[in-house]
């Protein structure tokens, strides 16, 4: 189940655009408003943004941008036939996709799956780089604490290594677990 978030101000018709079972598997949520929908947007819960043109706020073109660039959904920005030149040529690079209505849809739906699908790719991307640099602030730590034990103790880097991984191994936790107790030791 993907959370959508549609904010449109006019009765946007998302199940006969989308289709019922779309609706029906997924938790849509509703916003009028551009400063609604960025409070909604704050947790970076929803998989697919749908901005339907005009707002009460404003127009929309600058919630595209931001949603485009402060989350990991999928945006889709749908605009009257006669902006839609402009709204490409300005939402577009963002990664946005600019739909004109009417639009079919046959071609709404087609065009949601591939904005999903670049959703969920973008969603793992950003797992990744979550656990990369979890990764890296782990060996920040790690490197940080032989400095100390070099430091303090008077041993070489091999030696520091040495004394982190058997420390790690007789007391059976990860080396960046003992890499804390020792900055905590020695840096208090």
């Amino acid at each position: 189940m993907s959370r959508v978030l549609l904010a449109s101000l006019s009765d946007f018709d998302i199940r006969a655009l989308l289709g019922a079972d779309f609706c029906a598997q997924n938790e849509i949520v509703v916003s009028s408003s551009a400063a609604k929908a960025r409070r909604l947007m704050m947790n970076d819960g929803f998989t697919l943004i749908i901005v339907n043109t005009p707002l009460d706020d404003e127009f929309g073109g600058e919630l595209a941008l931001h949603a485009a660039e402060k989350t990991t959904a999928g945006v889709m920005f749908f605009v009257k036939a006669a902006s839609y030149d402009m709204a490409v040529h300005k939402l577009e690079p963002y990664g946005v996709m600019v739909m004109g209505k009417p639009c079919s849809s046959e071609y709404a739906r087609q065009s949601v799956r591939v904005v999903l699908a670049t959703a969920n790719r973008m969603q793992g991307m950003k797992r990744k780089t979550e656990q990369l640099q979890s990764r890296i602030n782990e060996i920040k730590v790690i490197d940080r604490s032989k400095c100390v034990l070099m430091q303090y103790l008077g041993i070489t880097e091999a030696g520091a290594h040495k004394y982190i991984e058997k420390e790690a191994m007789d007391s059976r936790r990860s080396r960046y677990e003992v890499a804390l107790e020792i900055l905590k030791t020695y840096e208090s």
